[in-house]
């Protein structure tokens, strides 16, 4: 079967010719006597016979319903084929139209073999068995049955992928690149949507990579109704390749063009990839000096194979002011202020300050970065004094850093030097002062197929830092930290979701370390069912960080709609200040999901097995 004999689509509309009113007339004439005991009339000519109304056009507004249907149907089919037919067979749309004529429902019982036929094509079913009984009882609506036995669906026997080349010959290895992620592989069912998906996806892998101009030159389908099997043929051209050409860039007046320009991903003479159009567009969109921008590569104004990029860019204000309010199970309510100048000095430097002010911890902080090097690295400085009151343990830390940051693609990476000073005071025990001058690296890989609503993928989160008492540090330790989280699909409304983190300090002891060097355990992206950072080391009256720390979390989501879902998880884990003392507690209960317009809000109901405790806990974004 070509394509040109592919199934076509049911039309809203009735043609007549002469031939098919001839036709329509004798089958008009038969179907008196088939309705004659029943005592039915019909019209007596052809133009009465014909159904004008069920044109589309000529369909007059939804009346009140005052009587019923004038005819029933009752389908006999598989039960994964009736919303197929119920959608899309006339005998079932018109059911309930008001001005329907009895002439015009045997019409529609002749119809919808044809029409079923013609469905169940695109469904892989191409030679099925399908019988259509007109009941005209004495009293009632007319009863019309229509019966549908499928029989075996028509898989695919082979599939011939061929791509020609820029020059116009067959290209082996992209041919063999392609056949081997070509969706609709042998010994799977025929079906239309997954044929026309299947060559969708085959050229958009060509027009997003350095073929822009490539097009499907032949496609056929050859079914063979007897042995159900269906012969496939597709023929790619890529057409030529392409280079990307200069930078052109439009709509800056606040910045230098320069900040735009190290953000792209491609140079002039790289290979040409609608991908790294995209990226480049994310990549400006997220970057604070522009609310929006727009970069588009236009085939027609190509010189030779150099293709020249258009950056259409909407400039932030250079300053911001901005109020926040929130809460949080781990940290209490939060009230926050912000300012920014993203043009600090004129230099296009981005100084911020931030104060943030919630129930069990203090902030304000001073960062100034500057803007990307020609390497793709972000750099800055900052100051930073915190206050905290958690679990029994104030602690007051100020401290003063630079940092190196990248991102390259799904990789972010970032090198840290920090001094700081803290006082601790735990109650019930002695204050002590600490101070380290430490080293910080830190590499993250996300691979998630949303940041907002991550359902399939993982993120993965490794930290090595340090610091030394010869070098302004009051212990010395080596500190090691690894988190992973896990987003596995089950199917469209169900998936498990896999959270483990694990680290360890390398000293002598605890003592002489900042707290932010050690580990604490419990609270909402943790061990869930006890109270943020309530799992460590006993120190008086208080909980304090251990050297040791292992949590790990299973969960099971299941979304009732596309905003709302629910949950039921178990949680262990604990921090201590050496691996025999680490004994893992238990956690475990049910949670809401909800896909909010700024990300996925978690609200959980956790029971926490070693305190025999319930504890309400919620979490907003991705939790890393």
């Amino acid at each position: 079967m070509n394509n040109a004999d592919m199934p076509r689509r049911p039309t809203d509309q009735f043609s007549l010719t002469a031939n098919a009113a001839r036709k329509r007339l004798q089958r008009l004439a038969l179907a008196s006597l088939f309705c004659a005991t029943a005592g039915l009339t019909w019209p007596l000519d052809a133009a009465a016979a014909e159904p004008e109304a069920l044109t589309p056009a000529a369909q007059p507004a939804v009346k009140p319903k005052v009587e019923p249907p004038l005819y029933e149907v009752r389908l006999d089919v598989p039960k994964d084929l009736q919303p197929l037919l119920s959608n899309n067979l006339d005998l079932l749309r018109w059911r309930d139209f008001p001005d329907l004529q009895r002439a015009q429902v045997q019409r529609l019982a002749d119809d919808a073999p044809a029409q079923v036929q013609r469905l169940l094509e695109t469904q892989g079913y191409f030679s099925p068995q399908i019988k259509v009984r007109v009941d005209c009882p004495e009293s009632g609506p007319i009863e019309v049955v229509l019966s549908v036995e499928t029989g075996s669906p028509t898989q695919v026997q082979s599939v011939d992928l061929l791509v020609d080349g820029p020059d116009g010959k067959p290209d082996a290895a992209l041919s063999a690149r392609l056949s081997r992620f070509w969706a609709l592989k042998p010994g799977e069912v025929f079906r239309d949507a997954d044929w026309e998906a299947a060559k969708s996806k085959a050229l958009s892998s060509l027009l997003s990579g350095r073929w822009p101009a490539a097009r499907l030159a032949e496609s056929r389908a050859t079914v063979d109704p007897q042995t159900h099997e269906a012969r496939l043929l597709v023929r790619l051209q890529t057409g030529p390749a392409y280079v990307f050409g200069g930078l052109h860039f439009s709509g800056q007046q606040r910045y230098p063009v320069s900040i735009a320009e190290r953000l792209a991903p491609m140079r002039p003479g790289e290979p040409y990839s609608q991908s790294a159009l995209l990226d480049y567009q994310a990549a400006l969109q997220n970057s604070p000096y522009y609310r929006n921008a727009l970069v588009d590569a236009d085939l027609h104004q190509a010189e030779g194979d150099a293709v020249p990029v258009d950056v259409r860019l909407t400039e932030n204000p250079a300053q911001k002011l901005s109020f926040g309010v929130g809460v949080s199970s781990d940290t209490g309510e939060r009230v926050q202020m912000g300012w920014q100048d993203l043009n600090f000095l004129g230099r296009a430097w981005r100084l911020s300050s931030d104060i943030k002010l919630q129930t069990r911890e203090q902030s304000g902080s001073l960062k100034l970065a500057f803007p990307r090097t020609a390497d793709g690295y972000d750099d800055s400085v900052s100051l930073l004094q915190d206050r905290t009151d958690i679990s029994g343990l104030v602690t007051r830390n100020s401290s003063v850093g630079a940092q190196r940051e990248r991102t390259r693609g799904r990789i972010a990476t970032a090198l840290a030097l920090q001094y700081q000073a803290e006082s601790l005071e735990p109650a019930g025990a002695a204050s002590s002062e600490v101070h380290a001058l430490s080293l910080n690296y830190s590499w993250t890989r996300t691979d998630v197929n949303s940041v907002l609503y991550p359902s399939r993928g993982s993120v993965i989160n490794l930290q090595l830092g340090g610091a030394s008492k010869a070098l302004l540090s009051s212990a010395n330790f080596v500190r090691l930290y690894a988190r992973g989280l896990g987003y596995l699909p089950i199917d469209r409304s169900n998936q498990l979701v896999f959270r483990a983190e694990a680290g360890a300090v390398l000293a002598n002891g605890a003592n002489g370390i900042p707290q932010n060097f050690l580990f604490r355990a419990g609270g909402a992206n943790s061990v869930r069912g006890y109270a943020y950072q309530s799992l460590g080391l006993v120190q008086g009256d208080a909980i304090v960080g251990g050297r040791y720390l292992f949590t790990a979390s299973a969960e099971f989501d299941h979304w009732f709609t596309r905003q709302w879902g629910g949950a039921v998880f178990y949680d262990l884990g604990n921090a201590a200040d050496t691996w025999g003392a680490l004994k893992p507690v238990r956690g475990y209960g049910a949670g809401v999901r909800w896909r909010s317009p700024v990300g996925l809000i978690a609200v959980d109901l956790a029971y926490g097995q070693a305190v025999h405790q319930y504890r309400l806990n919620f979490t907003a974004g991705l939790s890393f």
